[in-house]
């Protein structure tokens, strides 16, 4: 059975997941020996840590299809892997019981990344029943569990209080690595000409993330477009809607990429959208990777008047904040903001606040912690 320090399990491809990749090589790259069990579509893309470090992903097979089927399926290769870690990282909900059940096998610390609010998730609104099992799930996976990482500090405080921990959790924001502005084909995979207004919209394609009020908003603004990087479970309903408002010929479905791919991707935009709606405490205290990765672009962003979201954009003010009920009559002025040649040039120039919060800065810590937990 091969020895490793770190074992991290994720429920997801790791060549599309940030928060994966960044965190293996950033412990890869600190001397570390690192195994990856995902999905992964990419090996070559996944398999180095950008620094020269040796990064091994051990590849699950997703079945697709329901969750409950994924999750025993993730759980039943893990319990195969040939791996004796240090320390086991479940790197979302969804791989935490796969992950706890290594880490008792092996005797060994536990790392939980709760990188949502699953108690309170946003694509469950509605869903009572659904919500419910989930939270319990939770609640009884932690039982287990060493450590919680959350990405954000409100997340850390309502954690904190709703679970009662004994130690308060580790904030790890989704910040990119640092990287220079690059040449972006993004403009030609839309087909649209250089000084079209182009936004983008990065991540999961689910209700709730501010594209149907973009629809709405782009037939008020005819010159346009937006391409959406990324897919979900809403994209079926979202192109139907861009359909009926008459802006199907404007919206770009580009599916998503391998993230080492979505940088240059994003150089190419005018505008980021971070227009999250308040559909549940998930959404309400939301701080996702993409606003960072606006920044990193040196684009404006529209982000949703949202506590976490609010704060950031005051801190560094490289965006427009959007009432929370996202009018399309605001958006479009939010926009027009955001290209008018004077504000625009002074939120790119707040951008480079990126500089302080990139991956790189936050990593010596994450890196202090994981020595912590193997020690």
């Amino acid at each position: 059975m091969e020895n490793t320090d770190v074992l991290l399990i994720a429920l997801a491809d790791v060549s599309r997941d940030a928060r994966t990749l960044n965190l293996a090589r950033v412990l890869s790259a600190a001397g570390l020996s690192v195994v990856v069990h995902a999905a992964d579509s990419r090996t070559d893309a996944a398999s180095d840590a950008g620094s020269g470090a040796p990064l091994t992903v051990i590849p699950w097979s997703d079945p697709g299809g329901r969750a409950m089927r994924r999750w025993w399926s993730l759980r039943r290769s893990a319990s195969r892997l040939q791996v004796r870690p240090r320390l086991v990282i479940g790197m979302d909900l969804f791989a935490l019981a796969a992950a706890r059940a290594v880490a008792r096998r092996c005797n060994v610390r536990l790392l939980y990344d709760m990188r949502e609010l699953y108690f309170a998730l946003g694509p469950l609104g509605g869903r009572g029943l659904r919500q419910q099992i989930l939270a319990w799930h939770e609640r009884r996976m932690l039982a287990g569990v060493d450590r919680v990482v959350v990405s954000g500090e409100l997340d850390a405080d309502l954690v904190q209080q709703r679970f009662h921990l004994a130690q308060r959790p580790f904030v790890m924001l989704n910040t990119p690595p640092y990287r220079d502005v690059v040449t972006s084909d993004l403009r030609r995979r839309c087909g649209i000409a250089d000084d079209a207004p182009l936004a983008i919209y990065q991540g999961v394609v689910h209700h709730g993330r501010g594209l149907l009020p973009t629809f709405r908003a782009m037939q008020r603004m005819p010159e346009l477009h937006l391409a959406v990087v990324g897919d979900g479970p809403a994209e079926s309903a979202l192109r139907q809607a861009a359909a009926e408002l008459g802006v199907q010929q404007r919206v770009h479905w580009l599916g998503s990429v391998a993230y080492d791919r979505l940088h240059e991707l994003t150089c190419g935009a005018d505008v980021g959208l971070c227009l999250i709606e308040p559909l549940s405490l998930s959404y309400e205290y939301a701080l996702p990777n993409k606003v960072f990765e606006y920044m990193m672009a040196r684009i404006p962003a529209l982000v949703s008047d949202l506590p976490a979201l609010r704060e950031l954009v005051t801190r560094h003010p490289f965006g427009v904040i959007v009432d929370r009920s996202l009018p399309a009559d605001e958006i479009v002025a939010a926009l027009r903001q955001a290209l008018d040649v004077q504000p625009r040039a002074a939120m790119i120039s707040a951008c480079d606040g990126v500089r302080g919060l990139s991956y790189e800065n936050q990593s010596r810590q994450a890196v202090a912690l994981i020595r912590e937990l193997l020690a």
